[in-house]
């Protein structure tokens, strides 16, 4: 082999090995210093409705997870002094349905969130609302799940239902 093209050639690869071992090292760094750079979602707190003895609480919410998704209400139940952490909701999961659905506060669907008692919660929202997840019992609380009658009877989180539905 020719001795400048052997010189050229070793040059490529030592300097292809070090740019390797350049990026390794930045991947790395970032993944130690941003260790929640995967999780680009947060967490928008609509409304806060405690249990009628505060044991628990249904935490209604906007999730954002970036510009390429749409809005979402979702809703966890919580203990009453316990911090909602930045993940999906626990007990509730919709999105509008591309407008199908009527947006409420936050960009999401509209739902009325009412204890019946201490251990139990009616939920009622639009029935062109998109549902990813709907869970019957969280935290040792029941939920029942109805409709509203139409899109004009729907209030704000936590309001009870006007004309509900089964």
């Amino acid at each position: 082999m020719n001795p400048a093209l052997r010189s050229v050639f070793r040059f490529l690869l030592i300097s292809g090995a070090v740019l390797a071992v350049l990026v390794v090292a930045a991947i790395g760094l970032l993944w130690f210093f941003v260790p929640d750079i995967s999780d680009m979602c947060r967490n928008e707190i609509i409304s806060e409705i405690p249990s009628p003895e505060g044991k628990l609480k249904v935490v209604v919410f906007q999730r954002d997870c970036g510009a390429t998704t749409g809005f979402s209400t979702q809703v966890s139940i919580l203990s009453g002094n316990q911090l909602l952490e930045n993940e999906g909701g626990n007990l509730f999961i919709s999105d509008t349905d591309h407008g199908a659905a009527p947006s409420g506060p936050g960009g999401g669907p509209a739902l009325a969130v009412t204890w019946q008692n201490e251990n139990s919660v009616r939920m009622s929202y639009h029935q062109k609302t998109r549902v990813f997840k709907q869970e019957s019992t969280v935290g040792g609380a029941s939920v029942s799940y109805s409709y509203f009658e139409d899109s004009a009877q729907h209030g704000a989180p936590g309001d009870a239902p006007k004309a509900a539905r089964p």
